[in-house]
């Protein structure tokens, strides 16, 4: 009974000091807050080229699994590329969009907020496992205040949920791999996890390397201690990989319908093809240069990073590098010092220190392995960085590893530092806010900020500030009574091979048209604006920081347009 009463009451601190930890509250509330921002604004956020695909692939999607898999229909009336996604999400979507809980984008945006928020919260436990206290935090701060990341959180239907299912895997890959020998609860978690990942995008599949490379690690901590590794052991071993690799392909299998319609193995090899060679090009402007989408430099995605990532962000990833150089030179010396004892001690001594710091390689392995396959690899990429959005919240772990470091220099000036730091992300939290709901187009001072940058890098690819500019021009012609004549005026948004698809997004009785000939109003976005050619008057701007993003025209009369000729 004593021994009952022991533990029981261990247990209830250990509760206790979860339920208190300043962290964790900290975290939460922030979370939460966003939570209240994000889905009371979600109905600001406009809908995106690639949403109307999206929003088409969901409902037939999931007619496929509700037909017993005889409704083709999303292989036959979709863009086919959309094939080689995994649908789960979007099917998901489009079950909650059935259920007539609001409007049907705003829905969309709030289930693809929720989902990237998720991937955001789990970094918590990861910041805790690979550098400690505080790093989860300040990763969470640093992502939410990162415009571009949290602006995308909206509106891009592929890259947030495969975000989410990446950061998700990697949690599940450093939580199975924390005792040497893995338990066969968190090795079923990590099959579905990184399964969750492949059914999302082909390049799910790495999280494999992620897993293989931590278990080494565990092997090597294993030999240390017992200074061989048992065949027992290696079995073990191999079986919860084998484990998590079958979980992971059956899961993944099961949740993409692509995998499900010939050779699994074969369907997925056509997939990873495709996005390794997408055979799409064209120019855009990139640090004021113009490159193309098939010939990019090798370090346009670093480059990228530089300009788009907040300046502490930047700050606190160099200061976690010094960390890094500072515990390679200290791994050596240590490794050094024990040569002495002999070579097998010395190599024991190594793969123990080395092992030791497996959460935080793995989070290195995320951040890093991914761009440096796509350089390697030349891969197409375009539309800023969207495709590598997912390893922005591995390298704000990193960031917050750096955080980490810089503590003990803070608390000899705290109130400078609070002071300091309050400042600044005040100063981040009032350009998001006049940037709202074009958040993702924000850029530091490094790229000039908004303003500087504007013509010199892709902003608003997503022409999210083309529904912007419509919502501004129903309010208006409302006023002006305009919606009351009949017929309904004529409009043409900007938006390439999607003019014709704009029926979801409009919220009075337009007619959509596509010829800007014939037109009575225009919606030109920034990245795809369809010249007037001086036939049109303008009549509205959606500009920040004195950049026009979209702009409205009205067509004038024949008259008036003949002596303007």
């Amino acid at each position: 009974m004593p021994i009952l009463c022991t533990a029981l009451g261990r247990r209830i601190q250990r509760t206790r000091a979860l339920f208190f930890d300043v962290e964790i509250v900290a975290a939460v509330a922030l979370l939460s807050a966003a939570a209240v921002i994000g889905l009371s604004t979600a109905a600001d956020y406009g809908f995106t080229i690639d949403e109307f695909n999206a929003d088409d692939y969901g409902p037939k999607a999931l007619a496929w699994y509700t037909s017993g898999f005889t409704d083709r229909s999303h292989f036959e009336t979709v863009e086919f590329s959309l094939w080689y996604y995994g649908p789960w999400f979007h099917l998901l979507t489009a079950y909650v969009q059935s259920l007539d809980l609001g409007d049907r984008v705003t829905v969309r945006h709030m289930m693809t907020f929720l989902i990237g928020l998720g991937g955001i919260a789990a970094l918590l436990p990861i910041g805790r496992i690979a550098g400690g206290r505080w790093v989860g935090l300040a990763a969470i701060v640093l992502c939410l205040t990162t415009g571009y990341l949290y602006g995308s959180l909206f509106f891009t239907p592929i890259d947030v949920p495969f975000l989410a299912t990446m950061t998700w895997a990697t949690l599940a890959v450093m939580v199975m791999t924390r005792p040497a020998l893995p338990a066969w609860g968190p090795t079923i978690v990590a099959g579905l996890a990184t399964g969750l990942a492949i059914a999302t995008r082909t390049g799910g599949i790495i999280t494999h390397a992620y897993l293989l490379g931590a278990m080494i690690l565990c092997g090597a901590e294993a030999f240390a201690r017992q200074r061989r590794l048992p065949g027992a052991y290696l079995l073990r071993m191999a079986a919860r990989y084998g484990a998590v690799i079958a979980i992971a392909w059956l899961t993944a299998i099961a949740l993409w319908p692509w995998l499900q319609v010939g050779n699994p193995l074969t369907q997925f090899k056509i997939a990873l093809i495709h996005f390794a060679n997408i055979p799409l090009a064209f120019d855009f402007p990139h640090w004021g240069e113009r490159v193309m989408t098939n010939d990019l430099p090798s370090t346009y995605i670093p480059a990228q990073l530089l300009a788009r990532l907040p300046e502490a962000f930047l700050l606190l990833l160099a200061m976690a590098a010094m960390r890094a150089l500072a515990a390679i030179f200290s791994f050596v010396r240590e490794a050094v010092s024990h040569a002495h004892s002999g070579a097998r001690r010395s190599f024991r001594a190594a793969a123990f220190m080395l092992a030791g710091q497996r959460g935080v390689l793995v989070v290195c392995a995320a951040a890093m392995l991914p761009v440096a396959f796509l350089i390697l690899q030349h891969t197409t990429i375009y539309d800023g960085v969207r495709h590598v959005l997912f390893v922005v919240p591995m390298l704000a772990i990193l960031a917050g590893c750096g955080f980490a470091a810089l503590i003990p220099w803070l608390r000899r000036a705290p109130l400078p530092a609070a002071a300091l730091a309050g400042g600044y992300f005040g100063s981040l939290i009032v350009t998001l806010a006049t940037l709202h709901p074009l958040e993702y187009v924000a850029m530091n001072a490094l790229a000039g900020g908004v303003r500087g940058a504007y013509g010199r890098f892709e902003l608003d690819y997503w022409s999210v500030a083309a529904t912007v500019a419509l919502r501004n021009l129903e309010r208006r012609l409302d006023y002006e009574s305009r919606f009351a004549q009949a017929p309904a005026p004529s409009l043409l948004i900007c938006l390439p091979w999607r003019e014709a698809m704009i029926g979801p997004i409009l919220q009075r009785p337009w007619r959509i048209e596509t010829d800007p000939e014939k037109a009575d109003f225009i919606i030109a976005p920034e990245r795809s604006s369809c010249d007037p050619q001086g036939r049109a008057t303008l009549i509205d701007e959606v500009a920040r920081f004195g950049r026009p993003f979209a702009r409205v025209y009205a067509r004038r009369p024949p008259a008036e347009s003949a002596s303007k000729d």
